[in-house]
């Protein structure tokens, strides 16, 4: 019986944590949208001040990385997307989005110092945005391309070393269009 509940266990957090496909899904629905405006978000970031995606809109797509503080992929990805964010920062704003709850806010901005990330660190301690935008709610690392216009261009699930290479590659060709 333990050998049960300790193999659930393992599985159940290899699938919360995202070991999904690195390949884009199809956009298949809303990511809090609304008929007229497409993509919103509006947050906190980590630390001080708020983040709104109309801030940008018509100006900057968006890369939306969403993670946890206890995912290890998540904090691989985000510092992958680091590396890559110069390369964009022109026409591209990346946002990590933690999906940590309230008590875990310090643990956030404790990474994101750390890892030394040099885009906003959004926080949802509520969950109603994270719960809007991933499927299940919480199944993270997850991320979302946004054009400049609100329209999602991809959603990717999981992460894999080497992911940034597909993404830099797709936001070669969203900023070719």
């Amino acid at each position: 019986m333990r050998n049960i509940l300790l193999f659930l266990t393992i599985l159940l957090f290899s699938v919360s944590c995202g070991t999904a496909s690195p390949k884009p899904e199809e956009s298949t629905g809303s990511a809090k949208t609304s008929e007229n405006s497409g993509f919103s978000i509006n947050l906190e970031k980590v630390d001080g001040g708020t983040f709104s995606f109309e801030d940008i809109r018509g100006k900057k797509h968006l890369v939306a990385a969403f993670w946890a503080t206890w995912c290890e992929p998540c904090k691989q990805e985000l510092k992958k997307l680091a590396e890559i964010y110069p390369d964009f920062s022109d026409s591209v704003e990346f946002v990590g989005i933690s999906t940590d709850t309230e008590e875990l806010i310090d643990k956030v901005n404790e990474f994101a110092v750390e890892a030394a990330l040099p885009f906003p660190v959004l926080v949802d301690p509520s969950g109603n945005t994270v719960g809007s935008i991933i499927p299940g709610g919480d199944s993270v690392p997850y991320m979302v391309v946004v054009d400049k216009d609100g329209t999602v261009v991809s959603r990717h699930s999981g992460y894999t070393p080497g992911d940034e290479a597909a993404l830099r590659k797709e936001l070669e060709e969203l900023l070719n269009r």
